[in-house]
């Protein structure tokens, strides 16, 4: 949570996910785990959770204290309100990013080019 925010402090979602995604294969790559532990889905997911909730929350002066004013990202279970399980831990998640079947996730026009809600 703590990279995804430092990205959003300096990038849209777009770039913000891109170089989550990035940062994620470079660390399996380093300590030679398999690539397939990486998941699409999850990881763009948890940006744009990230970056809702960094529109809603005054500007805070660290990852630290963003984290501590929104409790609600230390949930493992958050995106379960928003993906079944059948959609969230499917190959095609974990490959490549799939919408939301329950519930959108929120999306701010800070947050990205595009200010409507992920569908």
């Amino acid at each position: 949570m703590r990279l995804a925010y430092v990205y959003l402090c300096t990038s849209d979602t777009d770039t913000a996910g891109q170089r989550m995604a990035g940062a994620l294969q470079q660390y399996l790559a380093h300590h030679g785990l398999p690539q397939e532990k990486f998941h699409a889905t999850l990881t763009r997911a948890w940006i744009l959770a990230v970056a809702h909730f960094m529109a809603v929350t005054p500007p805070c002066p660290s990852a630290q204290a963003f984290l501590a004013a929104q409790p609600r990202l230390h949930d493992g279970k958050l995106m379960l309100t928003h993906y079944s399980r059948e959609r969230l831990f499917s190959a095609s998640a974990r490959n490549g990013f799939m919408s939301p079947d329950i519930q959108p996730i929120p999306r701010h026009a800070s947050s990205s080019s595009r200010p409507e809600t992920l569908a």
